[in-house]
């Protein structure tokens, strides 16, 4: 007989193409240098970049050790603000990105388990030794492929937990040349994507995506126009000024990367695509992190139903009034959570009354959300006319 507990099992194909705001915490793992305050493989919760000063990552620690963790904590805040929480944990250099990720190493998991489940998005970096040599295929360090892999594996494991999470990986090494690049939408990991572009040449600025996330609600893209450009006086590709014409190189890949307006001054994210098919309804991460959302406010509310006494009609079966409540108990605990705050369109729940419960000892229902779409394009016909009577 297996363990009383809630399973949700979720839908993909429906669009035909998280209590208090724990869905904005972010956590990052990166190689660095122990200092006398934080140990390689400790979890540190920041809220401020004096925090991180606090614990010996300052700028000279940066120049020092010939890394960028300092770097990627410094452009969090600058996007999320004093006061955000992140989650750090620094790795020995030795330690790639694959391995970071690995379900069986105590790495990221273990930043996950030290945060019991308030990290909705994690990052990986890469600052390996000036010794390393990357392995460059598809464009960039093979470390990318291996993380997306593992990432997935991850990602699936907390989420199997009821603790999901996306995951961002560092597209180390870029070669600069977009054409070279695997093609991410044919990837099936969609709880993973790969960044391309930072502040400077040769530099993927995760700190500043990871603080965006925790800038914007869950249904936002990354690079709504309306929430201003990013905190960067330049931004790159590899060692490529940003373009459009690279932007959409790298974009029609499947990544995230920068890009500019013409007449509009500085820099946004292109898109948030993730390693997924386009018929995915989780290609995009704000899809991504609204379901996170509901999966766990879902498992908040039904797990304290669990063992307790179900009304049934006279066959056996459950009753309407029960069904009922289990409706208005999901339905409004989201609509109160995202619905009220503009994160969804709406929610619907229905519970069958079919169900012969006596015998199962289950309850079953259909959940169903309708999203908030992101608009990707605005066409507009334009041209003279003669009379406009």
């Amino acid at each position: 007989m297996a363990l009383p507990g809630v399973s949700i099992i979720v839908g993909n194909g429906g669009l035909g193409r998280v209590p208090a705001n724990s869905d904005r915490v972010v956590g990052i793992v990166m190689n660095g240098m122990a200092t006398a305050n934080i140990s390689i493989g400790e979890s540190k919760q920041l809220f401020s970049l004096e925090d991180a000063v606090a614990v010996g990552i300052t700028a000279a620690y940066d120049t020092a050790n010939a890394v960028k963790v300092y770097e990627h904590i410094d452009r969090y805040y600058q996007a999320a603000g004093k006061g955000s929480e992140l989650w750090v944990m620094l790795v020995s250099q030795a330690v790639n990105m694959t391995t970071m990720l690995s379900p069986v190493q105590q790495y990221a998991k273990k930043l996950l388990e030290d945060a019991q489940g308030r990290i909705r998005v994690l990052g990986v970096v890469r600052n390996p030794a000036a010794t390393y040599v990357p392995v460059v295929s598809d464009g960039m360090d093979n470390d990318a492929n291996g993380a997306t892999q593992t990432g997935q594996l991850l990602g699936d494991e907390f989420a199997a937990q009821f603790q999901p999470v996306r995951i961002l990986i560092d597209g180390y090494a870029f070669n600069s040349v977009a054409a070279s690049l695997m093609d991410l939408n044919t990837y099936t990991k969609n709880r993973v994507g790969i960044l391309i572009g930072g502040a400077f040449a040769n530099h993927n600025s995760m700190g500043l995506l990871l603080g965006k996330v925790a800038s914007i609600p869950v249904h936002r893209n990354i690079g709504c126009v309306k929430d201003g450009s990013l905190p960067l006086n330049a931004a790159f590709v590899g060692t490529l000024a940003v373009k459009n014409s690279v932007a959409t190189a790298i974009h029609n890949k499947g990544f995230i990367t920068f890009r500019a307006f013409p007449r509009r001054a500085g820099y946004y994210f292109a898109n948030d695509p993730m390693a997924a098919l386009v018929t995915d309804d989780y290609k995009s991460l704000h899809n991504g992190r609204t379901i996170d959302k509901v999966i766990t406010i879902a498992y908040d509310v039904f797990v304290q139903e669990l063992l307790d006494n179900v009304a049934l009609d006279a066959s056996g079966k459950i009753a309407v009034g029960q069904a009922k409540y289990y409706e208005n108990l999901i339905e409004s605990a989201i609509n109160g959570s995202m619905t009220t705050n503009g994160e969804i369109n709406r929610v619907a729940c229905f519970v069958d009354v079919a169900q012969n419960v006596l015998a199962t000892g289950k309850v079953c229902l259909e959940l169903r959300v309708q999203p908030l779409p992101s608009v990707e394009e605005i066409c507009i016909n334009l041209g003279f006319a003669a009379n406009l009577s």
